[in-house]
Order: structure tokens, then C-alpha cells, then sequence
């Protein structure tokens, strides 16, 4: 027989720094060719080899991603060991890669958040995703949990992306800007993660750095060139509002400035996007009279929080001002906020002195609203700029990306609502339209008992 490497593959320099990592979660990656699923795919055999009965799920976004790219390079990798040895072998029906050691690759989808029910059972002893910012930040975490075992294999999370997509804020936050690259990073809780980033040029093969640098270089879009070229997570293809800049290349601040006393003659108002399983997100703006640029100067950005207490707290935030509107997404007059009285959001917060008007939702011209405000005005300005204190809107809005099926919209799945948020707010010229609410039987009958008593 003759002699059968597996994994059949030879690790480049940042790849080895990715197999060799002491972190529980590990990322690598960044710019576009530099070996990331070769290297998911590499560590998920090694790892089942070293461990019998060990457990590895490999993720993609979907079933024919796994097929396109996750397949061929398994059998790429273990060919001889497939056919020669007999040591492995595939079912497609329930895409799994079995070895004669009792250990399992089971190649598994997420493509709606629906799907991770799927895997509720499941125990993964290594987690492997390919394209992590495929995924939200809830997916993924819902997939940590399932990494347990009883066993003595060490658990672990290996995972590969581009910056980009619906993920790239949290994988940002959570991986890249926490620590410098290749330092383990250990929170509060004990738990470490790495960030391994990799460019074209750290491909073992020479003839692929020379042919796909040839062409990363050739792309017209600068953004796209600085995200899959260089790995650029500050910009990335698919970015919404490109033109956004935090300060100018020389370091004069643009759309985000130093707070100031907003002069008490200007025009202010808020707008409002309900939410309580979500983020609940609202935006206080103003504008100055003679150049009519608006600031956006105040922010409330809260989770799993009442309507009557998120009621008190905007009461609290603006109770020295005077706000000329308070506008909301129309739903606000839809959704129950009580289930004892059936009395929707906005009656509640009508109830606590929040009076609000109906937005316009037209999600297009909305988005059209927020290009156009963060263009350059006349004076060499841009038209909105936002406080340095609105940590959670400056956090958030670079992050969104485009929907790829609708390109004149974002991805809803990204973290925007403080997003929806401005574009209620600057669509204020525009009126919109109360949704009449739809109030369960059960609340409208305590309603009337109460009224009866």
C-alpha cells in the first residue's frame, strides 16, 4: 500500500499559527485566498483522526456551499485515505464523513435562524464554521452552546471568514477590535479567543498568490479591493453607507464630533423604534437654522425593557427640552404592550406624556434620506454629524450591509435599529400611516371587566 498522508495538505506560516492555537475560539482570516476553508477543513480530519468517537460539525450558511466547497476539499484532503486505507467514508444523504475510529464530520447548514433548532440535540466536540459572518451573533452563540462533552477531547471553535455580510459587525467587535491579532483575549469568565488574520499572500501556493493577487488588484471598486485584498474590517464589500467616515485622512473630525451645547433656539426632535426583544432605539436630533445641518446628539438603545419604562426614561432624557415631534415606526400604534389591558405601545406611552406621530416607513426613501444627509453640504461639511457620546449608533451603523436580494435596502438581520431609528427620524417632512393594532381576544376581555369595575 503505498504511503497515504491525511489530511493530504501543507499548512502555510499563518495557517500553522491557526491550528496551533490554545484559544477555546479561534478566527481566521480576513482578506479573500488565504487558505481559510483548506484550513477549517485540515483541522476538523486532524482532529478526528487524534480523537476516536470525537464529534465535528463543520458549518456553512448553505447545503450547496458545503457541496461547492466543503466536500471538495475533504475529499481533496483525504482521497487516498478514502479510497486506498478505507478509513473513511461519505453518505450524502446525511452529509456525513464517517472514520474507522467511531469519529463523525457532520457538514451542516444555518440558513434561516430557524435552523439552529435543528442542532438543539446535537453534541460537538469541535465547532467549525466557514464564513462566520454569514451568521448573527445569536446564531453563533446558540452553536457554542451545543459544544459539550463527557469525554476527554478538548472542545473547541475554529472558525473562517471574510470581513462582510450580515456578521461583520459582531464578528468585528467580538473578535478583531478586542485585542491585537494573533493575542489571546480572555474575558471576564475565563473564555479565550484569538483573531489569526491571513491575506492572499499567506497561501502556501505560489502560483494561486500570483494569479488571484493579479486579479484582487484589478477589481475598480477601491472598497471591495482595501475588504478582500488587504482584509480591511473597517470597510467592507457590501458596506450600506460607504460614505460614511468617522474623520477625514488627516484626522478633522466628520460625521462623528466632540459634543456641545445644543443652542436652546435650534429645532429638536426624537424619533423612536419600538422593541423589547430586540433593541428598543431612539435618536435625538437637531438643527442648526442657518446651514440646516442636523446633529445627532443623544441616543437610547435599551434591551428586554417595558414600555412604561422605557417610557420614564426617554421622559427623563428630554425632560429640559423642547422637542417640536416624537415620531415612532407606525407599528408602535400595533403592537400590545400590556397583556392585562391590551393597550398598545404607543397608549402607554401616551399614558406616561409621550405623544408620538406615525413615521413614514418607506424603507428606500429612508435610506435615500440618510445618503443624502451624510453628503458634503455647501460649506465643505458633511449634512449630519453625531455626537461622540452615541457610542451604540457609531458602533452599529458602519456595520450594515447591503441586502443582497434588495440592494436599495439593508440586511434586517444586521443590528439596525438605531438605523431605523434616523430614517424615521429625517423622513419627518413625510407623513405616515397608523397600523390599526390587532388586540387578542383574551386582553380585550380583561379590558372590558376592568371597565365594568
Amino acid at each position: 500500500m503505498p504511503e497515504i498522508k491525511i489530511p493530504d495538505y501543507t499548512p502555510s506560516a499563518r495557517q500553522t499559527k491557526f491550528h496551533s492555537s490554545d484559544a477555546f475560539e479561534t478566527l481566521y482570516g480576513g482578506a479573500a485566498g488565504g487558505g481559510k476553508t483548506a484550513a477549517i477543513v485540515a483541522e476538523a480530519i486532524t482532529y478526528s483522526l487524534r480523537w476516536p468517537k470525537a464529534r465535528t460539525y463543520i458549518f456553512r450558511k448553505t447545503i450547496p456551499e458545503l457541496k461547492q466547497s466543503i466536500v471538495p476539499e475533504i475529499y481533496k484532503q483525504a482521497a487516498d485515505f478514502i479510497h486506498i486505507a478505507k478509513g473513511m467514508s461519505y453518505n450524502s444523504q446525511d452529509r456525513t464523513f464517517t472514520f474507522s475510529n467511531g469519529s463523525i464530520i457532520q457538514l451542516a447548514y444555518l440558513e434561516t435562524t430557524a435552523d439552529m433548532y435543528r442542532y438543539q440535540s446535537a453534541e460537538i466536540h469541535l465547532l467549525c464554521v466557514d464564513e462566520l459572518t454569514h451568521l448573527t451573533k445569536e446564531e453563533y452563540e446558540f452553536l457554542k452552546t451545543r459544544v459539550r462533552t463527557a469525554g476527554n477531547q478538548p472542545l473547541k471553535v475554529m472558525c473562517a471568514t471574510n470581513p462582510g455580510n450580515v456578521g461583520h459587525g459582531w464578528v468585528k467587535s467580538y473578535f478583531i477590535d478586542i485585542a491585537q491579532p494573533e493575542t489571546i483575549y480572555t474575558d471576564k469568565f475565563g473564555n479565550t479567543r484569538q483573531f489569526i488574520p491571513a491575506k492572499v499572500s499567506d497561501h502556501p501556493d505560489q502560483r494561486f498568490r500570483d494569479t488571484y493577487t493579479r486579479q484582487l488588484s484589478s477589481l475598480s471598486d477601491p472598497n471591495l479591493r482595501r475588504a478582500y485584498l488587504d482584509g480591511d474590517w473597517d470597510i467592507f464589500a457590501g458596506q450600506a453607507f460607504e460614505e460614511w467616515r468617522r474623520d477625514t485622512d488627516d484626522g478633522t473630525p466628520w460625521h462623528v464630533i466632540t459634543p456641545f451645547e445644543i443652542p436652546k433656539h435650534w429645532t429638536k426632535w426624537f424619533a423612536y423604534d419600538w422593541g423589547y426583544n430586540t433593541f428598543a432605539a431612539g435618536v435625538w436630533l437637531a438643527k442648526e437654522p442657518s446651514t440646516e445641518r442636523i446633529f445627532l446628539y443623544r441616543e437610547f438603545y435599551e434591551h428586554a425593557l417595558a414600555a412604561s419604562k422605557q417610557a420614564e426614561r426617554i421622559s427623563m432624557y428630554s425632560s429640559n427640552e423642547n422637542l417640536t415631534m416624537r415620531l415612532a415606526d407606525p407599528s408602535l400604534w400595533k403592537h400590545i404592550g400590556s397583556a392585562e389591558t391590551g393597550e398598545t405601545v404607543a397608549a402607554i406611552f401616551e399614558k406616561n406624556g409621550l405623544v408620538f406621530q406615525p413615521a413614514n416607513n418607506d424603507r428606500k426613501a429612508g435610506k435615500n434620506a440618510i445618503h443624502e444627509a451624510l453628503a458634503t453640504m455647501p460649506d465643505g461639511q458633511p449634512g449630519i454629524q453625531v455626537f461622540s457620546n452615541c457610542v451604540n449608533f457609531i458602533r452599529t451603523f458602519p456595520n450594515l450591509p447591503v441586502d443582497i436580494n434588495r440592494p436599495e435596502d439593508i440586511d434586517t438581520r444586521a443590528e439596525d435599529h438605531l438605523y431605523d431609528a434616523l430614517r424615521y427620524g429625517l423622513m419627518n417632512q413625510r407623513p405616515g400611516t397608523i397600523i390599526e393594532p390587532v388586540i387578542p381576544q383574551d386582553a380585550l376581555d380583561r379590558r372590558n371587566r376592568y371597565a365594568r369595575y
